[in-house]
């Protein structure tokens, strides 16, 4: 079963998440409670992290190693800042927060803006000006150049030369101190204000991130590809602490500063979802839908096209299947008695959603069959020349009358059942009844629908991608391809059609190119 997004001893899911952060990133609060620095309960402060596959979201660079802080960016709705300083990383939950669930952290201090202290640096990167060593636990360097409020301070950063390393920081503890930071922050140029404010925690052990407070990972909808990213730190997080932590959209809006969104369908574990929905459909056996008006694949039975992932975009009809109007599927659903896939393409393939579905771009089935019916060979997909019309035409009308009729003849010669309820239930009919899984020569059944437009992928209603065995090498490459071409996250879904009906569909975040 999916396991709902939350963070530890809060249970709050995704979207619960995404509400709170938005309203601490909307808070405008000069202290929290009484005199409690800002960062306890208001502003968001985030961890930005450089990317790459090799990232470990709780990795201290060698500059943290040696000053035992981790540097983090403060941003809140009110400054001018305009990112949050990389376009992937976590958000940290607020003091009050982090505390209620054990996991308190120290902010040492408070930079203005964003600042990269060298390992040297003393008091833990606090201070860049050789000051008298401050009291722990603050080890703010301001008070010692006597600043402490927002005038003196930029002074100060003034006759330092305005170099970032020069900067004295300010006291995270104090309120008025922290809230005189953040004043400091917007009477710098817009160049200085428009990176977020620096805050130095104590350093936490890589080793064991659940000690993390962490209350999402986040990623800037506005940079393609860094939703991936956000993928590989949410897997690592499950890898290390069993528990799915969830990915928020973040996107900077002029003017408007940040809105951050939470989606289902960008959380790595939404393969658990889309397994459990086709294993539903696969198990409703209903002849129809909507009370009899529509016929059953508007709702129930899961249809997969087998693919090449070597004739990339998959999803994208070749020539062919303008020609002749159709492209083949099959239809799994348990009295379908399909025991094989079409493997002549591959290992890998596309499952469709339900035709109820919602999509940009609705599909069109044309016929059915209840096995292989070389539909290449076929002038519009469906009807042969040896039987040009349509199964009820043809007084098809039972499973008896069809077993009697093509029962023991080439695959090339049967007629197509309609797309309308009646009609192709019969074609389930006959593979339920048939005395074998094998009907003239094949274990699966044959979908014809109609080709759509090429170059589309984002509005087709694609659910998932198919992995055959334990070879994945295929299905990533279309997973790839289809995450560059649109951004989104479709799962690779394990496909045995000889398992138990519950275990036909799997999904494993490992098999995931956001794991790799």
């Amino acid at each position: 079963m999916a396991a709902c997004y939350c963070a530890q001893a809060q249970m709050l899911p995704g979207p619960d998440v995404a509400q709170l952060v938005n309203q601490r990133y909307a808070s405008r609060v000069e202290q929290c409670g009484v005199d409690r620095a800002i960062w306890m309960c208001s502003g968001l402060i985030v961890r930005s992290l450089s990317g790459g596959a090799s990232q470990q979201f709780a990795a201290l660079t060698v500059e943290e190693t040696q000053t035992q802080s981790v540097n983090l960016a403060f941003v809140r709705g009110d400054l001018r800042t305009t990112s949050l300083g990389a376009t992937a990383g976590f958000i940290l939950a607020d003091g009050f927060t982090a505390a209620g669930w054990q996991k308190p952290y120290d902010v040492r201090c408070v930079y203005p803006f964003a600042v990269n202290p060298p390992g040297a640096t003393g008091s833990h990167g606090c201070d860049f000006l050789g000051s008298t060593p401050p009291a722990p636990p603050d080890w703010s360097s301001c008070a010692a150049n006597g600043v402490t409020d927002a005038t003196a301070w930029v002074a100060h950063f003034l006759a330092n030369g305005q170099n970032e390393l020069r900067q004295c920081s300010l006291s995270a503890r104090l309120a008025a101190q922290f809230y005189a930071a953040m004043q400091a922050h917007e009477q710098v140029s817009d160049a200085l204000a428009q990176t977020p404010m620096s805050l130095l925690i104590a350093a936490w052990n890589p080793a064991t991130p659940t000690t993390i407070p962490i209350q999402a990972f986040y990623y800037d909808a506005s940079t393609p590809g860094q939703l991936l990213q956000a993928q590989r730190y949410q897997m690592q997080y499950f890898t290390a602490t069993g528990q799915w932590m969830p990915i928020l959209r973040v996107m900077f809006v002029p003017g408007h500063g940040a809105a951050f969104g939470f989606d289902e369908t960008d959380q790595m574990d939404e393969g658990f979802r889309v397994a459990e929905r086709l294993t539903k459909r696969y198990a409703d056996i209903s002849p129809s839908c909507n009370g009899g008006n529509d016929p059953a694949y508007y709702c129930d039975g899961v249809l997969i096209r087998m693919v090449s992932a070597t004739a990339m975009p998959v999803w994208n009809p070749r020539d062919n299947y303008y020609v002749r109007d159709g492209i083949s599927f099959s239809y799994l659903r348990a009295d379908a008695k399909v025991t094989a896939l079409a493997h002549w393409a591959g290992g890998t393939g596309l499952i469709m959603k339900e035709f109820n579905a919602p999509a940009s771009q609705p599909l069109t089935l044309k016929c059915a069959f209840p096995t292989d019916a070389q539909t290449g060979q076929r002038a519009d997909s469906c009807r042969s020349i040896s039987e040009g019309r349509f199964c009820d035409e043809l007084g098809v009308t039972s499973y008896a009358v069809w077993y009697a009729r093509y029962a023991h003849l080439g695959i090339s010669s049967h007629c197509p059942f309609r797309p309308d309820p009646v009609s192709f239930q019969l074609s389930i009919t006959i593979r339920r009844d048939f005395p074998s899984d094998v009907i003239l020569g094949y274990r699966h059944n044959e979908i014809t629908i109609k080709p759509w437009p090429r170059d589309i992928p984002e509005k087709l209603p694609l659910e998932a991608f198919v992995a055959v065995g334990n070879v994945f090498a295929d299905a990533r490459i279309i997973q790839q391809g289809y995450f560059d071409a649109t951004g989104r996250f479709l799962p690779i879904i394990r496909v045995n059609v000889t398992a138990a009906p519950t275990q036909i569909f799997i999904y494993a975040p490992g098999d995931q190119i956001g794991a790799q």
